[in-house]
C-alpha cells in the first residue's frame, strides 16, 4: 500500500473566539466562523466512492478502455489515451467525470474553497502546443466529406492542458458557472466559464451573450502532486475568484459572470466572448464539487444553436490523436468563511 503523504483531519470547526474543544452556545453559534470539512479521502472502496459522487454525464472513457481504482489511499482515473470523442457541443471535453452528491452554500458574506490534491500524467500531448484542425460548420461536417469540402478551413493552437488534463471545478448548476484547474504534465491553467442554459440543463444558464469561457493563465508545473484550490468570494458590493497551487495565487477574476475580455483583463486569448456576460455575485449561492479528466480541442461556443456563424466541426481524428490522461487525487476540503 503506498505511503500517505499526507493526512488531514476529517473535520475541523474553527468559531472566533472559543477554543476548539469547548461546545458553544447558540449565541456563540451564531457567530462568523471558518468551517473546514475534509469532504472525501479517497481512502475508501468504490461503494464509497459512490456515495459521494455521481457521474451525471456518464462513465466517459471508463465505458471505453479506462479505469478506476482505490488504492486504499487515493483515488485514480486513467485514461490511456482517450478513446471516446464527440463533435457535439461540449460531450468531448468530458472524458471523466465525477460531481459530488453535496453542495455548498455560499455565504452572502464570505467565501467558499475548494481545495484536492491532483497528481496527474499525460501522454501524446505537446507541451508547446498542437495545432488542431477543423472547418466551420454544423457537427460531424469535418468527417463528412461532401460537407467538408465545401466548408470554410479552421485550426486553433491548443495548449497541454487543453489536449489533455486533469481537473478540480466549482460547478453552480442553476447559472452555468463554473470555476476550473486543469492540470497536465507539464502545465496548469486555470480557467473561468459560464455554460449555457442548453448545456446546464438550467433555464438560469447563459445565453449567447452571457455564456463564455476563458483560460485565464497558463503555468509550468513540476512533477506532482499539486494542491490546488479555488476560492469564490463575495461581500455587498463586489465578487472575486482566487486560483492557487501548492499555497501561491496564480490568478484573481472580479466581477463574476464578466468575461475578462469585457473587463479588459489579460488572459490567454482564449477563447474571445460573444457578449457582455452578467454580474452573477448576487446568483451564485450553491456549489458542488468536480474533479475528472477532460479535453478541450475545439472552437468557442461549441456549436451552440444560437451561434452557428460561429460553429466548428473538428474530426475525430484531430480530437483523439493518441493522447490521454491519468490522475489520482486525494483530500478533498471544503472552506466556508462566513466572516464577511
Amino acid at each position: 500500500m503506498p505511503v500517505r503523504r499526507h493526512r488531514l483531519a476529517a473535520t475541523v470547526l474553527v468559531i472566533a473566539g472559543l477554543p476548539a474543544t469547548l461546545a458553544a452556545s447558540p449565541a456563540e453559534a451564531s457567530k462568523p466562523s471558518v468551517t473546514t470539512t475534509v469532504y472525501d479521502t479517497f481512502d475508501g472502496s468504490e461503494s464509497d466512492y459512490a456515495a459521494k459522487w455521481d457521474n451525471p454525464y456518464g462513465p466517459g472513457e471508463m465505458a471505453a478502455g479506462g479505469t478506476r481504482t482505490h488504492d486504499g489511499s487515493t483515488f485514480r482515473a486513467s485514461a490511456l489515451p482517450f478513446r471516446t470523442g464527440a463533435d457535439f457541443s461540449v460531450f468531448d471535453h468530458i472524458k471523466y467525470l465525477g460531481v459530488s452528491r453535496q453542495v455548498f452554500t455560499v455565504p452572502d458574506k464570505g467565501s467558499v474553497t475548494f481545495s484536492l490534491t491532483i497528481d496527474a500524467d499525460t501522454v501524446g500531448t505537446d507541451p508547446a502546443g498542437r495545432v488542431i484542425h477543423g472547418v466551420y460548420g454544423p457537427p460531424g461536417c469535418a468527417d463528412d466529406p461532401a460537407c467538408a469540402a465545401d466548408a470554410k478551413p479552421w485550426q486553433a493552437l491548443a495548449l497541454e492542458g487543453q489536449q489533455a488534463g486533469a481537473t478540480l471545478h466549482m460547478i453552480d448548476f442553476r447559472t452555468g458557472q463554473l470555476f476550473d484547474w486543469f492540470v497536465s504534465g507539464t502545465t496548469a491553467f486555470a480557467l473561468i466559464e459560464r455554460l449555457p442554459a442548453t448545456v446546464i440543463g438550467s433555464p438560469d444558464g447563459g445565453t449567447r451573450d452571457t455564456m463564455y469561457t476563458q483560460i485565464i493563465k497558463e503555468i509550468p508545473v513540476d512533477q506532482g502532486p499539486h494542491r490546488v484550490s479555488i476560492t469564490f468570494s463575495r461581500n455587498a458590493g463586489s465578487s472575486h475568484v482566487d486560483y492557487t497551487i501548492d499555497g501561491k495565487r496564480v490568478a484573481r477574476v472580479g466581477k463574476v459572470g464578466v468575461p475578462l475580455d469585457v473587463q479588459k483583463m489579460p488572459f490567454t486569448g482564449i477563447y474571445p466572448s460573444l457578449g457582455v456576460g452578467e454580474d452573477l455575485r448576487e446568483e451564485v449561492d450553491s456549489v458542488a464539487i468536480g474533479h475528472g479528466l477532460f479535453s478541450l480541442l475545439d472552437a468557442f461556443p461549441f456549436q451552440h444553436p444560437d451561434a452557428p456563424e460561429h460553429s466548428v466541426s473538428v474530426p475525430m481524428s484531430q480530437r483523439l490523436f493518441g493522447q490521454g490522461a491519468a490522475a489520482s487525487f486525494d483530500d478533498m476540503v471544503v472552506t466556508i468563511d462566513d466572516r464577511g
